[in-house]
């Protein structure tokens, strides 16, 4: 009896040593050391990863929430004695990033010795099995130094961005987002010492819609109220973070006109500037963006707490202002561009604006010939450069479920009520008046036109302050 379990304990502890050494062995380093005049070395993961989060932004959000996937891909390459591995990926949209590994040996002098993985096009197949092939861009990270050397591997990163050619209608991107696969096609391993080709590389990504929303990963209750001016209560349900973006959802429904809210951001060393675009999805659920508030928390410490201060409400009116410009002086300032042609017409003045129209300019700091008006409102504590930007009206209902985004419109037409689409809109700055510059992308308009300024914005304090700490919350 003694002896059969004398057997037993032996076979046990024969099979916990082959385990343990099976184990070292994976593990086992090689005894030669990499020569650190010819190659970066990283002491441990932690600081090839922080490396990594400073060359691709992206990636402090996907390390915080779980983003950041390990692979399986392991490929030996043919007639190196080394072994291809990816190591990490992410992917989101129009981007996939990619980690992986090449092994060192000995003989390597110089990274151009390890070989070095190219590619140009991609394979996209839909879920209805329909393939489409894209050619792609390849960005190595901001401030990139190259290969990086941990435990006598070569690291080198990569983020991919499809370029989606020739995709015309929503139907056809649903199509496209639909993939849960992306091949890349022929890659080819490049060294000093020649070429090596591979199969096609197979990831599994997560299906992107564009038009709606990421699933939220985390959130935070807020449960707080802001008091309005005209004593209507918005109430902050909760911070909820998704794929790349941050918002506050209200739980109450907001008036079609109540545009955004306006305050600071505080990081505990700095205030700047918050201004919270109001948006509306298709389940009627109301959100305050904020794309701000997350990128400061995802670069502070996870103890620190954000605070987003809320002082003012924006509400889009329906104020209209119209002014002409003439064709006589459109052909005067053609005839020399060189020379400005002043107005400063007073357009309005009335209790909540005045508008100025201030000639025809050519605005030699933006390389830019145009129409110059400028506007200021009447209403107290916030610069009308804060929120009061204009667009072109050609914009207006192109973007689904959200009215409230067009305002501060600018329409013109000519002598034949044809209304122009060939401009833009820019903010400009000088010594004498903050304003606005109305450029032609295809020159200057040779007839009599007629400008108005529709559905203008107003800026109103709320009853008092509220401010609303934020720490990143965990993942769902």
């Amino acid at each position: 009896m003694g002896t059969k379990r004398n057997k037993i304990i032996i076979g046990i502890l024969l099979l916990v040593g082959f385990v343990i050494y099976t184990q070292f062995e994976k593990s086992a380093e090689p005894t030669w050391k990499v020569n650190d005049e010819n190659f970066v070395l990283m002491k441990d993961w932690e600081e090839l990863m922080d490396m990594e989060k400073s060359k691709f932004s992206d990636l402090k959000f996907a390390d915080r929430f779980k983003l950041l996937k390990n692979s399986q891909i392991s490929i030996p390459l043919a007639n190196n004695q080394r072994k291809f591995q990816v190591e990490r990926t992410y992917n989101f949209g129009q981007q996939l990033y990619i980690l992986y590994s090449v092994d060192l040996v000995e003989r390597d002098k110089v990274e151009g010795d390890i070989p070095r993985m190219s590619f140009n096009q991609v394979e996209i197949t839909s879920k209805k099995g329909k393939t489409f092939h894209f050619p792609i861009d390849i960005y190595e990270g901001e401030g990139s130094i190259g290969g990086v050397v941990h435990k006598h591997k070569l690291y080198r990163s990569m983020m991919i961005h499809i370029q989606y050619d020739n995709i015309e209608t929503d139907e056809a991107w649903k199509e496209v987002f639909s993939s849960e696969k992306v091949k890349l096609l022929n890659p080819t391993f490049t060294s000093n010492k020649g070429k090596t080709k591979i199969d096609n590389l197979t990831f599994t990504v997560k299906p992107h819609n564009v038009f709606e929303a990421p699933p939220v990963l985390a959130t935070a209750t807020i449960d707080k109220s802001l008091v309005l001016f005209n004593d209507k209560k918005i109430h902050l349900e909760k911070f909820e973070v998704y794929q790349m973006g941050s918002r506050i959802k209200l739980n109450s429904k907001i008036d079609k006109n109540l545009v955004s809210l306006f305050g600071t951001i505080e990081n505990g060393q700095s205030n700047y500037t918050l201004h919270t675009d109001i948006t509306e999805n298709e389940d009627s659920d109301y959100y305050m963006e904020t794309y701000s508030a997350l990128d400061e928390l995802l670069n502070m410490n996870k103890s620190d707490p954000l605070k987003l201060s809320f002082t003012h409400s924006i509400h889009r009116t329906d104020k209209s202002y119209a002014f002409s410009v003439s064709k006589q002086d459109l052909e005067q300032f053609a005839s020399n561009p060189e020379k400005d042609i002043k107005k400063n017409e007073v357009i309005a003045d009335d209790t909540d604006f005045k508008v100025v129209y201030r000639g025809i300019e050519n605005d030699v700091s933006n390389n830019e010939k145009g129409i110059r008006f400028s506007i200021e409102s009447k209403v107290e504590n916030v610069g009308h450069d804060e929120y009061l930007y204009f667009q072109p009206n050609y914009n207006e209902n192109r973007t689904q479920n959200e009215e409230r985004f067009m305002n501060n419109l600018v329409t013109i037409k000519n002598s034949s009520g044809e209304t122009l689409q060939n401009f833009d809109v820019m903010q400009t700055y000088d010594s004498e008046q903050s304003g606005f510059l109305l450029f032609f992308h295809e020159g200057l308009p040779k007839d009599n036109i007629t400008i108005t300024f529709s559905k203008l914005t107003q800026v109103y304090p709320l009853k008092e302050k509220v401010v609303v700490p934020l720490k990143l919350p965990s993942v769902n």
